[in-house]
């Protein structure tokens, strides 16, 4: 079986910039699309987010942000029309900033 170092093998012979720009579009290769809801599971995440800004639950939001969803554990405390985002709060007391557009689920914590 031969042992190929793949594009290791060629980064010596490779200019500094050339190696960063192969870095970059490898992680840009990485990188997922946001998922595109259907009214269901909107519906779905607007109910259980109503629930628990009424009775003071804890939920699990996953946003995408940067290319990559993401997962936050927090309360909500306020739902900005106007910003179009939501303000939770997690278990330290920190105050973070979720647009509507980016929310990808919300589930029970």
């Amino acid at each position: 079986m031969i042992r190929d170092r793949g594009t290791i093998k060629w980064t010596a012979m490779m200019l500094p910039e050339h190696v960063e720009s192969v870095k970059e579009a490898m992680r840009e290769e990485e990188k997922e699309t946001q998922p595109i809801l259907d009214e269901d599971k909107i519906q779905e995440m607007e109910q259980l987010l109503l629930e628990g800004m009424e009775y003071n639950l804890f939920l699990q939001y996953h946003f995408f942000k940067n290319g990559s969803v993401k997962q936050l554990s927090g309360r909500t405390i306020y739902i900005d029309p106007m910003k179009k985002e939501l303000r939770i709060q997690d278990r330290h007391d920190y105050t973070h900033y979720i647009p509507f557009h980016t929310l990808v689920n919300i589930q029970n914590d």
